[in-house]
Order: structure tokens, then C-alpha cells, then sequence
């Protein structure tokens, strides 16, 4: 018969065991599993401000006439390859194009990053994952640099959010109806009158709300199964749309509101430091300063700006800004606002050299 020490011992062993499942559980629901479904590389590096100054130095002028509306800009981008063997295209000088397309030779290539990320283990199906965001990107990020360098919001963010709220492109969402970004349509007075009462079955499309440029409205379960999104003819006019609700006049602190961002976090190779806006919304966020990274409170300026979206109530997930500066990382989106300034640099300079 077993003595009574070797019964507590057995005892005393089994809670602590049950103990530390209840602990792995309670991790993974919380942190890992948010971060575990997607092909990233978890962490931040400083790796932008080597990356900053192998693409260029742009000039601090530069940056600050770009915030402050002073540069000419086109209305669209074109991509364009370092020695392209395509040939240049013809331009008026100033590096924009007949149509007005500003060039903007980039630094981001697709294939080395995905050498890179074999090189950081990835297989498998997260590398086939991976592959996607890749091409996803390449497909969109002159769409992301156009409504940058209109309206200022970075197209790191842009793709990011585009890459997460859509799995890249491939969403049901994203496949049915353009919607990169989960955007919804709101009821009207009629609908809410019958969401009230329950009245699900009874809600017809029209009764929804949806802005320019959306076109229509999908019916497809989220917080409800009644719920509608914007209907899109292209992904651009999502990603036109997606701009409008970060730019929106609104006052800072509220939630919702998300047009400070672009102007406080702005394009540099200097971290930025989170205190100032994190004290301003961390009533609302619940979130301090160094809850964002790790105990980090300055971090690179598009860590600062996905934090941002988590201060002002962009999204439920606890990680979410975490998700989208690590995305941004993993696949160097960072490349993409410098490119965009780099081209600017360059246009101004020629402009007044004529």
C-alpha cells in the first residue's frame, strides 16, 4: 500500500500538472494562436534603418513638404524595376508619365523574399502561405503607394491590413465582392427598426447603406448573420474606400477616429515613441505605452502607426497592431513607403532643376 507521503506527492504533482495545462491553454488562446495562423516572423528588428539607407538618403525636406501637401504629386503610380528591361518609360522630365503616373522604382522584389523567408525555415504550407501574401503584394502595391502619396495613409498599413482582413485576396469576402477590408454597410432607420424586433428574414439588401465607391452590398455571417459589406467593382475602389474611413474629419481621442495617425507617425528611419498618444487614448484602448511591443514604447514608425489603429478601436483582436508590424517585417512592406518618397525626392529635384 502506497504510504501517504508517495499519495500527496502523487497529488500534489497531478495539480501542478493540471496547473500548467490550464496555463498553456489559457497562452495559446490569448497570444499564440492569434499570431500562429499566419506566415510571419514574430518580433521587431531595427532591419528598416539599414534597409532606409541602402534604398537612399531622403532628404528630411522632402518628408516635410509631403505631410504638408507641397509636392506635386500624379494620380497614380507605376512600378518600375532598377534597370527595367522594358526600357524607361517616357516622362515629362519629372519623373511622371503622360498619364501623370508618378515612376517609382522599387526596392521590394519578390523573390528575395522569398528566399529569405526559406532561409528563416519556412515549408511547407506555411511557405505555400507565404508565396501567396507575396504575390498578393506584387499584384497590389501600386494601389497601396497611389493612395499614399494622395492621402498619406502608408501603404505598409494599406497591405498589411489588406494581407490580414482578406488572407490575402482570398477570402470569401474578398472573392465575392472586392471587399480587401471587411468594410461593412450600415442599416438604415428601417432595418434597425427590424434588427430590433428580431425580424432578420424579413432585411432586404436595399435597406443597407453602403458609400462611393462601393456599388452594392453582400450578405455574409460576421457579428451576425445579417450583416452586409460593400460591394466593390474593382480592389482599388476597396482600397479607395478603406482610405476614406482612415482620413475621415474626426476628433482625436474618439474612437474611430484614425486620421492623426498619418501626420503623428510619419515616414523615417527614427523610432517613434508611443507615450504621447497612447496616454491620450488609454482610457478607451485600455492599453499603456508599453503594452503595445513587448515593454517597447519607441518603435518604428509603422509599429507606431499599427498601434495607433489598436489605440483608436480598429479592431477587437488584442493583437492586432501586432499582427500587422510583424507582416509589414516578415515581407519588408516597409520598402514600399520609402520607394514612394524616394520617387517624390526625386520629382521635386527635377522640378527644380528646370
Amino acid at each position: 500500500m502506497a504510504s501517504i507521503r508517495e499519495v500527496a506527492t502523487g497529488f500534489f504533482v497531478g495539480i501542478l500538472l493540471l496547473c500548467g495545462l490550464f496555463a498553456t491553454l489559457f497562452i495559446y488562446q490569448r497570444h499564440w494562436d492569434e499570431l500562429s495562423q499566419l506566415p510571419i516572423i514574430k518580433g521587431l528588428t531595427e532591419v528598416y534603418q539599414d534597409g532606409l539607407a541602402k534604398i537612399g538618403t531622403i532628404g528630411e525636406g522632402t518628408i516635410q513638404r509631403f505631410y504638408a501637401d507641397q509636392l506635386t504629386l500624379g494620380t497614380d503610380v507605376s512600378i518600375r524595376k532598377e534597370n527595367d528591361p522594358q526600357g524607361a518609360p517616357e516622362t515629362d522630365g519629372a519623373g511622371f508619365t503622360k498619364n501623370n503616373q508618378l515612376i517609382v522604382y522599387t526596392s521590394w522584389d519578390k523573390e528575395n523574399i522569398t528566399a529569405k523567408l526559406r532561409q528563416k525555415g519556412f515549408s511547407g504550407r506555411k511557405l505555400k502561405n507565404a508565396q501567396r501574401f507575396v504575390n498578393y503584394i506584387d499584384q497590389h502595391q501600386a494601389v497601396a503607394m497611389r493612395d499614399m502619396q494622395l492621402h498619406k495613409v502608408l501603404a505598409s498599413i494599406k497591405l498589411a491590413q489588406a494581407l490580414l482582413e482578406s488572407n490575402a485576396g482570398s477570402s470569401g469576402l474578398a472573392t465575392a465582392s472586392n471587399n480587401q477590408f471587411g468594410i461593412k454597410a450600415l442599416p438604415s432607420s428601417g432595418a434597425r427598426k427590424k434588427i430590433k424586433r428580431k425580424e432578420f428574414k424579413y432585411l432586404r439588401d436595399d435597406e443597407f447603406i453602403f458609400r462611393p465607391p462601393a456599388v452594392g452590398v453582400f450578405n455574409m455571417h460576421d457579428d451576425h448573420h445579417y450583416d452586409r459589406f460593400e460591394k466593390y467593382k474593382t480592389v482599388g475602389d476597396s482600397y479607395a474606400r478603406h482610405t476614406q474611413l482612415l482620413t475621415r474629419p474626426c476628433s482625436t481621442g474618439n474612437k474611430g477616429c484614425y486620421s492623426w495617425i498619418w501626420s503623428t507617425f510619419k515616414v523615417g528611419r527614427k523610432p517613434v515613441d508611443l507615450s504621447q498618444m497612447a496616454k491620450v487614448y488609454q482610457k478607451m484602448s485600455g492599453y499603456k505605452a508599453g503594452d503595445f511591443f513587448n515593454g517597447k514604447t519607441k518603435v518604428p514608425y509603422y509599429a507606431a502607426a499599427a498601434a495607433g489603429l489598436k489605440m483608436a478601436g480598429y479592431a477587437t483582436s488584442r493583437r492586432y497592431h501586432q499582427k500587422l508590424a510583424y507582416l509589414i517585417e516578415t515581407y519588408e512592406l516597409w520598402r514600399l513607403d520609402s520607394d514612394l518618397m524616394a520617387a517624390l525626392e526625386r520629382s521635386s529635384t527635377a522640378r527644380n532643376e528646370e
